[in-house]
This record gives C-alpha cells, structure tokens and sequence, in this order.
C-alpha cells in the first residue's frame, strides 16, 4: 500500500494463521478507503495482499476507529475525516458520524448501526453534553451492553467545529 498515517490496523485469525487488516488513512495529499493485508508469507517473512472489497463501501476516510466484533471476522468502522475535503453545508473540515461493517470472510463492506449517545456522569458535575455522532481521534472499544448485546462505546474525539467532546457514542448489537 502507499504510505500513510492515521489509518486503523486490526488483527484477525484465520485458518492460515494470524493477518492485519489495515484501512483507510491519509498521506500528505489524499485520504485512502482502501483495504490492505499483512500476513506472514513464509520463513518469518511477510507480504501485502489487497483484497476486493464490494458493497457500500466507506468514504475516504483517516482518525477513524476501528473494533474486532466477537465473530472475529467483521471490523466496524466509525467516524473519523477527511481533512481535504470540506463539507458541503460548511467551510469545515468533513468529519464522519457514521460506522460501516466490514466481513473479512467475504470482503463485503454494509452500513453499521446509527451511534447513540451515552450521557456520561463525573461526581459533583453535570452529565457531558451529547457531542453528536460526527468526531474524529476518538477512542472505542467492545463492551456488554444487555443479557444478550454488546455495544462498541465510542468516548471523545474532535468534533466538528473544531470543539472536543467528553461524551459517548453507543452502537449495539445483538448476539
């Protein structure tokens, strides 16, 4: 793949044996949504593949996340920006609310679920105000949500408008 930063790199097993997904980032020009694999090729070797991807593919994107799901195969893909392309309604930077689903057994890219907000409470404080969906340079991980869900808690990031938030984003899934 071409150089970039920003990108997510996320591993997964598979019967051959340990591989790292990488997508999307940026180099000093463009924002990237391609997909890339590192494997191990043989005597303590590694090589590139380059799979293709269908379906509804995501825009462009860097600053994203990227989480694992507990089937080991999907990767959701949330936020993140492309900081050479405003968006249409602004003068702003684009920055991304939305999450899609990658399946790495079929290479097919679907829309994820819609983030929720998550009112978050410090002692003595006010609860953090909902920061929308739209952020990029945030954190997330996977978490129980219900007797039988589980929820990416998304916490943080920059938001349009250059402002920072302090709340969470949930998206939930059954199990």
């Amino acid at each position: 793949p071409p150089h970039r930063s920003y990108h997510s790199s996320t591993a997964i097993k598979t019967d051959d044996g340990t591989r790292l997904v990488i997508f999307g980032g940026n180099d000093d020009s463009k924002c990237f949504n391609t997909v890339h694999l590192l494997e191990r090729v043989g005597n303590g070797k590694f090589g590139w593949s380059h799979p293709k991807c269908s379906g509804d593919l995501p825009k462009p994107r860097t600053g994203h996340t990227a989480t694992l799901l507990p089937d080991g195969h999907t990767i959701l893909i949330y936020g993140g920006w492309d900081p050479n392309t405003e968006d249409e309604n602004s003068d702003e930077d684009l920055v991304f609310g939305d999450s899609f689903l990658l399946d790495t057994k079929t290479w097919t890219w679907s829309k994820g679920p819609s983030p929720r907000f998550g009112a978050t409470y410090q002692s003595g404080k006010s609860a953090a105000k909902n920061g929308g969906r739209s952020r990029v340079g945030h954190s997330a991980v996977l978490a129980p949500c219900s007797s039988d869900g589980l929820q990416v808690l998304a916490f943080g990031g920059r938001l349009p408008g250059n402002e920072f938030a302090a709340d969470f984003q949930s998206m939930s899934f059954k199990v």
